[in-house]
């Protein structure tokens, strides 16, 4: 199950938001889009005409996850519901046999502590194992990264410094730089992990600025050849121009991240470098397409490598 190019059958738990593009990316990429996941019917109701103006969406829509897995048993559950409720869908999924695709972060719940949610997150890695099912997380800058290095390859033979810089719109949220980075940093500091999957952080260096809506970390990252690797990961929400910043920067040299609508309507990723621009696939296309073909580009143990991190700077910056 869930191996090799042929139609997949998903449920999308959570389409109001990030969930609605990744319906239509499994229904590009060939996948039979079959249920939805909602909180009321009435969201459902309206989640489902959304979907019909994306794509020919015939699936069907539920407010209970244990009916839909009874009633669809889908090959893949693809869950972008708050990330508070991920731990939970994730186990119901794979516990019923189905492959998992978590939005980032895949635990998450500021009630419980990091040692708390790092036991959630190493419960799910493991039933995934037992259940003999895949289990990725959806933090696309991973890909953005490797397609950015590969357009210079030269350049970044000796990694010396990384930069990830990432902004968007505050939607009305309150200043809060501990949610900022919860919602951003798993990104960029995703984009470094998949460059070098080995390196390991020099706790002492760190250095971080959480103030107002901005959360930025400055550290060491130590790797096993012995070279170091300036890493600055730079988060934000604002409602000034510009809004919205997508960028890589390794050894100095920029990526910016932008995007367009090509002629079928379907996103398109434009980088642009001091070199040029480059076009390709959308990052989270080409993510979901790998998970379709049995692949998780970001797979257990990178998974839980972004959370550690992830928490255990949040631990710094409250005090901990």
């Amino acid at each position: 199950m869930n191996a090799g190019s042929e139609s997949r059958s998903v449920a999308i738990l959570g389409t109001a938001g990030i969930g609605k593009h990744h319906a239509k990316w499994w229904h590009v990429e060939g996948a039979q889009v079959r249920a939805i996941l909602g909180r009321t019917p009435e969201s459902v109701a309206r989640a489902v005409e959304t979907l019909k103006g994306m794509f020919p969406f015939q699936g069907r829509g539920y407010t209970s996850l244990d009916e839909l897995l009874a009633a669809e048993r889908p090959d893949i559950v693809d869950v972008c519901t708050p990330t508070e409720m991920h731990y939970v869908h994730a186990r119901t999924a794979l516990r019923a046999g189905c492959s998992v695709l978590c939005e980032k972060p895949f635990v998450y719940d500021a009630e419980l502590t990091s040692r708390e949610m790092m036991g959630q997150a190493k419960e799910l890695i493991g039933l995934a194992r037992r259940q003999r099912v895949r289990f990725g997380v959806c933090t696309q800058y991973v890909v953005a990264a490797r397609t950015c290095l590969a357009i210079c390859p030269e350049r970044f033979r000796h990694l010396e410094s990384y930069r990830g810089y990432l902004v968007s719109p505050t939607r009305g949220r309150a200043p809060d730089p501990c949610q900022t980075w919860v919602d951003l940093a798993p990104h960029m500091l995703g984009a470094i992990q998949a460059i070098c999957p080995d390196g390991q952080v020099d706790w002492p260096s760190l250095e971080l600025g959480f103030a107002d809506h901005c959360a930025r970390a400055r550290f060491r990252l130590l790797r096993p050849e012995g070279n170091a690797v300036a890493c600055d990961i730079h988060t934000d929400h604002r409602d000034t121009e510009p809004r919205n910043v997508r960028q890589l920067t390794f050894n100095g040299y920029p990526f910016d991240i932008g995007g367009y609508a090509d002629a079928a309507g379907l996103f398109q990723v434009r980088i642009t470098t001091p070199d040029g621009t480059h076009d390709s696939e959308d990052a989270m296309r080409r993510l979901i397409r790998s998970f379709r073909d049995g692949k998780a580009e970001v797979p257990g143990r990178m998974a839980m490598r972004n959370l550690e991190w992830m928490l255990r700077v949040l631990d710094i910056a409250q005090g901990g």
